[in-house]
């Protein structure tokens, strides 16, 4: 997978490179140059260029590694950071993405590698930087991931202690406190956190009386104060004394990175509240937030910004239309009606708003919002805005996801799922194509793209908008079969227009719904064998890394003695809802297992799942299942990257087969169909 990300941009590099052989500067200037007009990519393989011309140029290193980090190439953009410290061992914004990167190259490649490497330098990090608040935040998730929480604590304590009036470092060793309490259980959370609260109050109180002139001191307490104040009572859900004294903290000269990080996701929280209101005006004022936000230092926070500026005047579209207008969720995400475009037509000043907001998600590609760029153009054919414009984008989509350039796929995506989302995103951009050839006329066209998708692709989306083409060109009874077979396949959307096919066959109102559940009781069975011939194909082979481990009553459990045995192994966390909901299902179906020496059901609670929270859930629902504790980063280990999480092994102890999430259909009957596919190699390998 690392190859896989590194090759493009190698080639990047030496085509940039080789294609004029000017100097470093020049290069310097022209990326500089492509920065600000959006063009990244490009300014990353200049950047590329300009530091292997000039290793000693930190400043080209550092600009290569902010574009690596923004595109979440991490293991690429970890040396380059590496390298800018070389250079300037004292550049605090360098350390904090460096932590940033390292985290994120922990989660994402799920390399402990990285995570390990973080912890090793954060001392040196905060030597440097300890007024980024956003260090502490990455150091304490890749602790936990470890199991290392009390040695995370360690280097807190030893910051402390080199520099005692550090206010951030108290706030962060108070953050920990509830972090810790919380693990242990029982009533200890409850009252660290009224011990924290009392100092607040105390500091307040101070800090105060200085600013009213009662005390001595200095009137206008520092930022990290403040900071410590303003994080501090967020933490506590105190948000009235957050904002007071966030404010206080923005308009303070020395805030430096400070007020950032709670700046953004305060400002991000009441936009998402003002995108979620029906007040007339919220859409206006989510737009004059987005603005404010817009202004983050941070590259990837702006990425993040220009994103809900597209959400934002998408609200002020629709609250432009007369009457009842559809929902956000209906213009992007699935369409419900043969014509094309479906949408009503917007005023021209709105619609230039709208494609405007559109261009910028492309030119952005913020790649920590999967999806965002398909979403934006479809958008823009709702209203039907632009096609011609939405064509060539979206076939110029179409090829940077086939070439797997950066900021088009979330770095979450790894491996064979990885290859799965890049697939689904090209049909996704294809259908966008053939939607927007159908709105310039050009229909013969338009189908024989759906068709081919259709036919090569079959899934809930390529079938519906095959039958939306079929219904539009009066093909109803054919119509009417690739929307049986959009529903077989999970997309239950498409039945008003199967029902509209229907009618259109000539069947009489009465007969519509019967025609279409008799067409699916032949067509489901037939859909779910395809969807099992598929599942049961696509294995992982992936070799598990063996563990020793002990469960809930202290029996220890090693991988290597369960040789010769299906191991179903899942991952959960105390914190996850969907794991709690599969618990019933998942100790129905053990019972089902009981006295099967071939099948082995182990469940892992992640390293945040507190011990005593997991044993009142198991006492409380008379659980006897096995609940191993994660407490070194197995889950890393294990590449787990959501919860919960299922791991299908077989005899070999190889990995065959990877579930995530939960879904109450059918979920005997699929893990049945895995483990029986697993069971004919038990006797060949035991």
């Amino acid at each position: 997978m690392r190859l896989q990300l590194m090759v493009p941009w190698a080639g990047l590099a030496i085509l940039a490179g080789c294609a004029d052989g000017r100097s470093p500067s020049d290069l310097m200037s022209d990326a500089d140059a492509d920065v600000d007009a959006i063009h990244f990519e490009r300014a990353m393989a200049r950047y590329d260029s300009a530091r292997t011309a000039s290793p000693d140029d930190a400043a080209a290193h550092r600009r290569y590694a902010t574009l690596a980090t923004y595109f979440m190439l991490f293991p690429e953009a970890v040396p380059a950071w590496e390298r800018v410290l070389e250079l300037d061992p004292g550049d605090a914004g360098a350390w904090d993405t460096y932590v940033f990167t390292l985290s994120g190259a922990g989660v994402f490649e799920t390399d402990r590698r990285y995570t390990e490497k973080l912890l090793r330098v954060l001392p040196e990090a905060l030597r440097s930087a300890s007024r980024r608040p956003d260090i502490y935040d990455h150091a304490r998730h890749a602790a936990q991931a470890l199991g290392s929480l009390e040695a995370y604590g360690g280097i807190l304590t030893e910051r402390l202690a080199a520099s005692p009036d550090d206010e951030v470092v108290r706030h962060q060793i108070g953050s920990l406190r509830i972090a810790l309490a919380d693990l242990e259980g029982g009533d200890r959370g409850e009252a660290v956190r009224d011990s924290i609260a009392t100092a607040l109050d105390e500091l307040a109180s101070r800090h105060e009386a200085a600013a009213s002139g009662d005390a001595g001191g200095d009137a206008a307490p520092e930022a990290s104060i403040l900071y410590r104040l303003a994080a501090g009572y967020d933490m506590l859900g105190s948000q009235t004394e957050a904002k007071r004294w966030l404010e206080r903290l923005e308009s303070a000269p020395d805030r430096g990175a400070l007020a950032d990080g709670l700046r953004y996701w305060r400002l991000a929280i009441e936009v998402q509240n003002r995108l979620g209101s029906s007040d007339e005006g919220a859409p206006e004022a989510a737009l004059e937030l987005v603005e404010r936000g817009m202004e983050a230092p941070s590259l990837t926070h702006r990425g993040a910004w220009v994103t809900l500026r597209n959400q934002a005047v998408l609200r002020r579209a629709l609250a432009s239309l007369p009457g009842d207008a559809p929902t956000p969720r209906t213009v992007t995400r699935m369409v419900t009606v043969a014509s094309e475009p479906p949408g009503p037509a917007l005023d021209p000043p709105v619609a230039e708003q709208l494609f405007d907001a559109a261009m910028d998600v492309l030119a952005w590609r913020f790649a920590w919002e999967p999806g965002g760029h398909l979403e934006a153009l479809g958008s823009l054919l709702y209203f039907g805005v632009e096609p011609r414009a939405i064509l060539e984008e979206a076939v110029r989509l179409e090829e940077a996801l086939r070439a797997d350039r950066p900021g088009y796929l979330f770095a979450g995506y790894q491996g064979d799922e990885r290859e799965s989302a890049r697939q689904l995103e090209i049909d996704r951009a294809r259908i966008l194509q053939a939607r927007a050839l159908t709105q310039l006329g050009e229909i013969v066209a338009a189908g024989e793209l759906l068709q081919e998708l259709a036919t090569r692709s079959r899934r809930t989306s390529t079938l519906g908008e095959y039958g939306r083409h079929l219904l539009r060109t009066d093909r109803p009874q054919e119509a009417l079969t690739a929307f049986v077979d959009a529903i077989a396949f999970g997309g239950s959307d498409f039945r008003s227009l199967a029902e509209e096919a229907a009618a259109a066959t000539g069947l009489s109102p009465e007969a519509i719904d019967e025609t279409i559940d008799r067409q699916l009781t032949v067509r489901r069975p037939v859909v779910e064998e395809e969807r099992v011939r598929r599942e049961l194909g696509a294995r992982l082979e992936r070799e598990a890394p063996d563990f020793a481990i002990q469960d809930q009553n202290g029996v220890e459990w090693r991988l290597g003695d369960l040789a010769g045995k299906i191991v179903v192994l899942k991952f959960w966390a105390t914190w996850c809802g969907p794991c709690l909901a599969e618990f019933p299902q998942f100790t129905e179906l053990l019972g089902k297992y009981e006295g099967d020496d071939e099948v082995v059901f182990l469940t892992v609670a992640t390293a945040g799942s507190p011990r005593d929270e997991v044993a009142r859930m198991i006492e409380e629902n008379g659980y006897a299942f096995p609940v191993l504790f994660d407490e070194r980063g197995l889950a890393l280990d294990f590449e787990i990257r959501g919860y919960p999480t299922t791991l299908y092994l077989d005899g070999t102890g190889t990995i065959q087969y990877k579930r995530q999430g939960f879904s109450p259909a059918g979920y005997e009957s699929g893990v049945a169909r895995r483990i029986d596919a697993l069971r004919g190699e038990v006797d060949e390998t035991g």
